[in-house]
């Protein structure tokens, strides 16, 4: 790995915080490019021009990508060169002022709140995985939080008396209030669950932690996922995304005003939110036109 990206892979982790996934795709994206580059003009990222960066967008295309993958190569492109403008390491960032594709926005998929009955129905409580697992979706579907929120947790971040989790990322801390239902699992978890798991000689602070006693990673919470999709039969692909979505639109179906969901969800822009009102609003007006005598 070239230096002028291994200083960005450092910025992005160290700085950043951005989880590791996420910085192995940029990195994944950028060494496409980069490799690109030198095949078709013997340059190296640092020497990409404009005209470069979309000769490669069109040869994404050609190759059938499709519009969100080339808008992601883009923005990871655009977030690089970013970076080198305000370290010092470049004059103008080249792709600053391309615009990516038109990317088709889908209506998010959740699920019934049926399905999700189903769902946290699933984990065997007579077991230590069962106890840990009802406590992890139950926190997920009652919080909106992250998979990425839920697995950093710490033991110390649930507040009992207060009946609340803490959050915390750069920049962005908030407290959760947790319903009646997480709460009691969570507590039958850290009581009748955790101590099992966890290790005598591990110091491990991590509130969810895989039966080895070492914090639960992404890998093994997808696991855990499709697990329980198969042996429920839920047919939607079950993802922690989708969990998310459900939490956001359940509670929009109850009434829930769009300041506390943002409050709750730790973001201005909550894209399923915003589609689901307009998939609500569309068959509206289809239901209104098809109703109505003077429609």
């Amino acid at each position: 790995m070239n230096p002028f990206l291994s200083e960005f892979k450092n910025y992005l982790a160290n700085k950043k915080k951005i989880a590791d996934n996420t910085v192995s795709a940029y990195l994944n994206d950028l060494m496409h490019f980069e490799a690109y580059l030198e095949t078709t003009y013997g340059k190296n990222l640092m020497g990409a021009t404009k005209s470069m960066i979309l000769t490669y967008m069109l040869d994404m295309q050609k190759q059938s990508k499709n519009a969100a993958t080339v808008s992601r190569n883009l923005s990871s492109i655009k977030s690089f060169y970013h970076f080198h403008v305000d370290k010092g390491s470049l004059v103008k960032n080249p792709a600053v002022s391309i615009q990516g594709p038109k990317v088709e926005k889908k209506v998010p998929v959740f699920l019934s709140v049926e399905e999700v009955e189903k769902l946290l129905n699933l984990p065997d409580l007579e077991t230590v995985k069962g106890i840990r697992d009802k406590a992890m979706l139950e926190l997920m579907y009652a919080t909106g939080i992250k998979v990425s929120e839920l697995l950093n947790l710490k033991v110390e971040d649930y507040h009992k008396t207060m009946e609340t989790i803490l959050v915390q990322k750069i920049g962005n801390e908030r407290m959760i209030p947790l319903g009646k239902w997480s709460k009691r699992y969570l507590d039958d978890y850290l009581e009748m669950g955790r101590p099992k798991i966890r290790k005598d000689q591990d110091n491990e602070s991590f509130m969810f932690l895989n039966l080895s006693g070492k914090q639960m990673s992404r890998q093994g919470f997808w696991k855990l996922m499709r697990h329980y999709a198969q042996s429920g039969g839920i047919k939607k692909k079950l993802t922690p995304q989708i969990i998310r979505n459900s939490f956001v639109i359940h509670l929009m179906q109850n009434g829930a005003d769009m300041a506390t969901l943002q409050s709750l969800f730790g973001q201005s822009n909550i894209t399923a939110m915003h589609m689901y009102l307009k998939t609500l609003e569309n068959r509206t007006f289809e239901i209104y036109r098809k109703s109505h005598p003077r429609a």
